[in-house]
């Protein structure tokens, strides 16, 4: 038997507080608490997700955007040099950028490579990539942690 349950929030038993609602007409849904995390750490969803994520092939012309989340498109600024274009931007500047890229297989002989990934602002992060010189990357992934905006 297949049974449908239709609410707006849950809360803790014998109080007001809300733990969990639902704004139906938006489809948003809302923890208004912290969620128990390892050993006796809680975890805050918001600031622990990553916001936005690319894997490409960055000798590729032009680049194609192989598997993504919150990410418009991608620009290839010349040799090594590349725009990764947030659909949704995040809140300010000051943001965790990381990543990483290969031009070769096995990654173990991709030791010698410089990454270099900068916030530059709300809207995008630019990424190079160096060996003797900038270098174009055929296995690039990046990866934004921070608050949307």
């Amino acid at each position: 038997m297949v049974s449908t349950l239709k609410l707006t929030k849950i809360q803790i038993p014998n109080s007001d507080s809300d733990v969990l609602s639902f704004n139906s007409s938006t489809g948003i849904m809302t923890f208004h608490k912290d969620i128990k995390g390892e050993n006796t750490n809680t975890t805050n969803l918001q600031q622990g997700l990553c916001k936005s994520w690319v894997f490409f092939d960055g000798s590729e012309s032009p680049l194609t955007n192989n598997d993504s989340f919150n990410v418009s498109s991608l620009v290839d600024n010349g040799t090594g040099n590349y725009d990764k274009v947030f659909t949704n931007n995040m809140n300010s500047g000051n943001f965790s950028v990381s990543g990483t890229g290969a031009d070769i297989i096995p990654i173990s002989n991709n030791r010698d490579r410089n990454f270099e990934a900068v916030a530059e602002n709300t809207t995008q992060v630019q990424i190079n990539f160096f060996l003797s010189g900038q270098q174009d990357m055929n296995f690039v992934s990046c990866q934004s942690f921070g608050d949307l905006a």
